[in-house]
């Protein structure tokens, strides 16, 4: 049978629902009603720039890192230990932010939304002890998520977003905010998807492998399948959240609590749909956090050679675990700097991902990367960001009230990058 036509339709279904399901966690709920009740009657074009950031970016980073074949061949370009460094870093972020957010907020959210006297530390013990029985398995992790823990989370969300939006559950009044696209689209970022794409990347192909498609037509066909799959079911769900954000606009203040405005719009669309919400909110959460935990196992064990996979999700589970009694808002107020620093170099390896082919030489891969970095860094750090000189810099910076300013750096750097690196090449066969 033709490489291009041996795709079972099951496995792709199977592993697209595990990839929705690893992608869609804790931002993903709390954050689209938020951005809802921000865009108000713009709320199309608040799903606009939520959809550009939140779904489109990180589904098409998964494909582009497949079709390069994995990270490495990017990062490779820019240095022997950028991949080390970046992942390092991505998995810093998951397991002090991402993993932590989701067993927060599948408490708070799914059991004290419906229990509100469940008692919280114990809860987030029973969290990751079942976090872990699921991720221990490193062969079968995304197999047992996409099988038994996905359909059904993907069954009652589909549901509710119908419901919600069928039967408006308000009117939506004029934007809080001036730009509700770019607005949006800033927030999309505090999703994380994109870092997941990279965090993910390897587990993701690996899955797709152990499918038995393993030429690169295979992998590449099954991939784009998945991608489509969770896509559609991401689409669906972040805009009847964002939608039902922006009908309630009117009755809340802009300065509610991300967790407190979703239980309420779940009780405006009724009393019967808290429980099964409370059930998706902690299936959500559980299989982002279980695929993550797979993530910063598979990847310390292999870069450090000296701890097993089992050991190092332990030790991830329990520092997670820890972070986690902050609550949720006590780690979203540290989330946006963490990702305003890693999300312009991880964009800027997309571009480069796209434009593989036609780059002329590494110079462009380090100078467009490393310029990309400080920007970031100047615009987002703590204790540099606020520093007069880096407020400038970012000011002056064209397309930068827009969430663009990474950009300009990239086009510098790509530009002086090559002309350096093709100098240096030049002299060097001189002197041979």
């Amino acid at each position: 049978m033709s490489a291009l036509h041996s795709i079972r339709f099951r496995d792709v279904c199977i592993l697209g629902f595990a990839f929705f399901a690893t992608y869609f966690g804790a931002g993903n709920l709390i954050f689209p009603p938020q951005l809802g009740l921000n865009s108000g009657s713009a709320y199309l074009a608040g799903l606009s720039g939520l959809t550009l950031s939140g779904i489109f970016l990180p589904i098409f980073t998964l494909i582009v890192i497949g079709l390069n074949g994995d990270v490495h061949a990017i990062t490779d370009h820019v240095g022997k230990y950028t991949y080390n460094i970046l992942l390092a870093a991505l998995m810093l972020v998951c397991t002090f932010v991402s993993i932590p957010r989701t067993c927060a907020t599948a408490i708070q959210l799914g059991i004290q939304g419906n229990v509100p006297s469940a008692p919280f530390i114990p809860l987030v013990i029973v969290y990751f002890i079942i976090s872990f029985f699921f991720a221990a398995d490193k062969n079968n992790v995304m197999d047992r998520m996409g099988k038994y823990l996905t359909p059904l989370l993907a069954l009652i969300l589909v549901v509710i977003a119908i419901m919600g939006v069928a039967s408006p559950i308000g009117t939506p009044i004029d934007p809080a905010v001036p730009n509700s696209f770019v607005n949006a689209f800033l927030g999309g970022y505090n999703t994380g998807d994109v870092l997941v794409s990279f965090i993910m990347a390897a587990v993701f192909i690996s899955s797709i492998n152990a499918k038995g498609y393993t030429t690169v037509a295979q992998r590449n066909r099954c991939l784009i399948g998945c991608g489509i799959i969770a896509f559609v079911l991401l689409f669906i769900i972040y805009g009847s959240l964002l939608y039902m954000g922006a009908c309630v606009s009117s009755d809340y203040p802009q300065s509610i609590g991300r967790a407190e405005l979703l239980v309420a719009i779940i009780q405006r669309v009724g009393g019967a749909v808290m429980i099964p919400m409370g059930i998706a909110v902690v299936l959500a959460c559980l299989t982002t956090a279980i695929g993550q935990i797979a993530a910063v196992a598979e990847f310390t064990s292999q870069a450090t050679g000296r701890f097993s996979y089992r050991q190092v999700a332990i030790v991830c589970c329990i520092l997670s675990a820890l972070t986690a009694l902050l609550g949720v808002d006590g780690i979203v107020t540290y989330v946006g700097w963490i990702f305003g620093v890693c999300y312009p170099p991880c964009l800027a390896l997309l571009v480069l991902g796209v434009l593989v082919r036609i780059i002329p030489n590494d110079g462009a891969y380090k100078g467009s990367v490393y310029l990309v970095t400080i920007y970031a860094l100047l615009e987002s750090l703590p204790g540099l960001s606020g520093l007069g000189f880096a407020k400038a810099i970012v000011a002056a910076t064209p397309l930068s009230t827009y969430g663009f300013g990474w950009i300009i750096p990239f086009i510098i750097g790509f530009v002086l990058g090559t002309i350096i690196y093709t100098a240096r090449e030049k002299k060097e066969q001189a002197a041979a």
